[in-house]
């Protein structure tokens, strides 16, 4: 007996469902939604903003008195690890000083998750005023991979507490982090900041200086001076 028109099309329509389902299945995922470009021009801008406070920082540090700094343009982001959560940009500029005017370019780590600054680089750039450096002590492009800040710090707060035993309200100032790495593989992390040596202490400003095995980032000697 033939089936009714009623059965056969129940059976095309079940049919073409499963042909439904068996489609979405085999469907591949889709990817994943790229951050708007807005949000990226943003923290672009932040980490651009934050390396060149810290690149001030560190001038001041490490050149001695400067009256003036000022940047040739933006820094260009360099390229690495798309799921990296830090930013590498590189820039240049000039600085001047009582020893007069030099230029300088300058390497620096954003870290797009605390919106700070991890490391910062900056170095003369040669020509006009620059002085020779030694080949076996010349300057090389620190690998900051494996260089955590916050092991420094740690250890330079414990270096804090051995001098003072009841030092209370130990700050950093991220903006004054640098690393300087030599052709010899010796690096240092230096940085300031303020710590209250006693209870009713007036605040103390300091300078702190880790030396770092780049390969492991482990922290050999921390030394404090104020």
């Amino acid at each position: 007996m033939r089936p009714r028109p009623a059965t056969l099309a129940a059976v095309a329509v079940l049919h073409a469902a499963a042909a439904a389902a068996t489609g979405a299945l085999a469907q591949p995922a889709s990817a994943p939604t790229p951050a708007p470009a807005g949000a990226k021009s943003a923290t672009n801008g932040a980490a651009a903003a934050a390396c060149e406070r810290a690149t001030r920082g560190t001038l001041s540090t490490t050149r001695g008195a400067v009256s003036d700094v000022s940047f040739n343009a933006p820094p260009a982001a360099v390229a690495g690890p798309v799921d990296s959560p830090e930013i590498v940009l590189r820039g240049a500029g000039r600085v001047r000083s009582g020893t007069g005017t030099r230029n300088f370019s300058y390497s620096c780590n954003f870290d797009t998750r605390s919106g700070e600054v991890s490391g910062v680089v900056v170095r003369d750039a040669a020509g006009e005023g620059a002085q020779a450096v030694p080949a076996a002590a010349r300057s090389v492009e620190p690998d900051l991979s494996n260089v955590s800040p916050t092991a420094c710090e740690s250890a330079a707060a414990t270096a804090l507490k051995q001098r003072w035993p009841t030092v209370s309200r130990i700050a950093f100032n991220p903006d004054t982090r640098a690393m300087e790495q030599d052709s010899l593989g010796n690096a240092a992390l230096r940085g300031q900041g303020t710590a209250q040596p006693a209870p009713n202490a007036p605040s103390t400003h300091f300078t702190y200086a880790c030396s770092i095995d780049p390969r492991n980032g482990r922290v050999l000697a921390t030394r404090i001076v104020n």
